[in-house]
């Protein structure tokens, strides 16, 4: 499984949400696909059962059937690797979780189970006690999730696939998921609001403040903390990570300066600038890539990312008006940092009203020709976040633009 395919499920799940009434349309339309795409086929009962029935004792002894909606066997058709209960569209999933519960207690090989209305999936095991079900869930998604980073999501899911699927290495991982999930909820928690988090704080301070430590005195520490936080991750993401991305950029500053002249032709003619920029005919100043925008394409980089684009794909070129972030080719950009004027902005290929629409609360106007489209005026790298779905558009409106070009012309040379 990859990023594109759990994309193309995301696709299917915007276009046809607002006609899925029942749980059974969630299965048809969702739900099968989502096995299929684990490389399972719904249509070979050996590997896929539907509403499978099992026996479970109830209180007074007695043993009655209990359906599951989809049943998963490996490839023997004997021992039962996961099974995925369905609800429907909206559901509250966790509220519903314990049918599963009754399912992993009555099958001492099952060890995995999902709850699902086809949007949301939760994964349950056995990870604490065999066979009783975990409180909480080990692993969830969402497809209607806008920050999901679904290269990693892929990866996590093709553990469960056909192909690699393994009870042993899966409950090691799923603990490890568990772990994960809970260090990074807790560190988020408490690097949003170091003060609320005393054992952290007193981690935090220990070596830093040695007096005593009065109700006030933590107060104080806890805003100190938290002007603290910004800069401590900015120092981490900055080190290696920067020092990578120069020397790509140095590559990049090497290669033949004819891109530069051919930037027009490369980008589709229905986005193009209607003129060159006028540093053509400005002095030529030396070019220098600073920190602020490596920063700048290291977010822009992670947008792309948690949109299904790969970060190879995601390049750039400096300039001395401007920093551009492009899509496989340094000619082919969709967003522009400016950072050296009295006011920092971003240029894209996005039109004004569409942008204004997209980043409520920002500074939007109609961008000069030369440049762009549509520009957005930001006080920091760090607020590019907050307009994630422009640079998102853009880079779609590029890559629309470009396939389009394709068919109309055939393919690029040396593509």
């Amino acid at each position: 499984m990859d990023a594109k395919q759990l994309l193309d499920l995301v696709q299917r799940y915007n276009e046809n949400r607002e006609f899925i009434g029942n749980e059974e349309t969630a299965k048809v339309a969702l739900v099968i696909p989502f096995i299929k795409l684990l490389g399972y086929d719904p249509s070979m009962p050996r590997e896929v059962r539907l509403e499978y029935s099992a026996d479970f004792t109830i209180g007074d002894g007695k043993r009655l059937p209990d359906r599951m909606d989809f049943a998963i066997f490996d490839s023997t058709g004997t021992r039962p690797l996961m099974v995925i209960e369905t609800k429907p569209l909206g559901t509250d999933l966790l509220a519903k979780s314990q049918q599963l519960a009754r399912y992993l207690a009555q099958m001492p090989d099952l060890h995995f189970g999902i709850i699902t209305d086809g949007c949301h999936y939760y994964f349950f095991g056995d990870l604490e006690n065999p066979n009783q079900m975990d409180r909480e869930p080990f692993f969830s998604f969402s497809l209607d999730d806008p920050k999901a980073d679904w290269p990693k999501v892929a990866t996590f899911l093709g553990k469960f696939s056909r192909d690699s699927f393994n009870a042993a290495t899966l409950i090691t991982d799923a603990e490890n998921s568990r772990y994960r999930q809970g260090m990074i909820d807790r560190l988020v928690r408490a690097l949003r609001t170091p003060a609320e988090d005393e054992s952290f704080l007193r981690w935090l301070t220990e070596d830093v403040y040695r007096g005593k430590r009065t109700a006030a005195v933590m107060a104080r520490l806890g805003d100190v903390a938290r002007e603290a936080v910004e800069p401590a991750l900015l120092r981490v993401m900055g080190d290696d990570f920067v020092d990578k991305l120069k020397v790509r950029i140095q590559k990049l500053n090497e290669s033949d300066d004819t891109n530069e002249a051919n930037a027009a032709r490369e980008v589709p003619t229905s986005l193009q600038p209607a003129a060159s920029p006028p540093e053509a005919k400005a002095p030529q100043r030396a070019i220098e890539t600073t920190t602020e925008e490596l920063e700048f394409l290291a977010t822009v980089t992670q947008i792309c990312e948690k949109a299904g684009y790969s970060a190879a794909d995601i390049v750039h070129r400096d300039t001395t008006n401007y920093f551009n972030v492009s899509y496989l080719r340094p000619t082919k950009w969709f967003v522009r940092y400016f950072s050296g004027g009295r006011r920092r902005s971003v240029v894209t290929l996005v039109p004004p009203e569409e942008a204004r629409q997209l980043c409520p609360g920002f500074e939007v106007e109609e961008a000069p020709a030369a440049f762009g489209v549509s520009r957005v005026y930001l006080d920091n790298v760090a607020q590019l976040w907050a307009v994630a779905g422009l640079v998102r558009r853009s880079l779609q409106l590029l890559a629309t633009a470009r396939e389009e070009q394709r068919e109309a012309t055939g393919p690029e040379i040396g593509s």
